[in-house]
């Protein structure tokens, strides 16, 4: 089973939260695996001390349908899914991260590849490259030597880091 942060309970996220919406009556399974969308890191070390494997979908880092002034391109690049200063002991409880499109305020599917590419390629490389191997100038050349040729023959929209 996999949730949000909510599926621990106990947790008030959101200034509407009741306490009868916190509120647990079961232990969630060993197996769950929690999508920790916000909050802090105190937060995420007691879901993963609470023995819960994690997929960081931090909001302030990976929410596609954030401008792009307010998560830039570089920004989502030089995200990194196991936060400065978890313990070392946890490391292996974050298993990648997760990007989010919420399209409710996406008129057309035009401006949703916008706000998808090219950051879609960043948390990609972010996914499977070590943080040694990355580098942001090197991502910046594949792009325009490769993806925005290929998304162009595709006629998907894309940002443009000119715009």
């Amino acid at each position: 089973m996999m949730g949000w942060n909510e599926i621990m309970g106990d947790i008030k996220l959101h200034h509407y939260t009741t306490e009868s919406d916190i509120l647990t009556k079961e232990k969630l399974a060993q197996n769950t695996i929690v999508q920790f969308w916000t909050g802090s890191l105190d937060l995420l070390n007691k879901i993963i001390s609470h023995g819960y494997d994690v997929i960081n979908s931090y909001c302030e880092y990976t929410y596609l349908d954030y401008s792009h002034y307010r998560i830039s391109l570089e920004k989502a690049y030089n995200f990194d899914p196991i936060p400065e200063r978890l313990p070392e002991e946890f490391y292996s409880k974050i298993l990648g991260l997760g990007c989010q499109m919420w399209g409710e305020w996406i008129p057309t599917i035009d401006r949703m590849n916008q706000q998808i590419f090219p950051r879609l390629a960043a948390y990609a490389e972010v996914g499977w490259t070590s943080l040694k191997n990355k580098n942001y100038q090197n991502f910046q050349q594949k792009l325009t030597s490769y993806f925005y040729k290929r998304w162009d023959k595709q006629e998907i929209s894309y940002y443009k880091l000119t715009q």
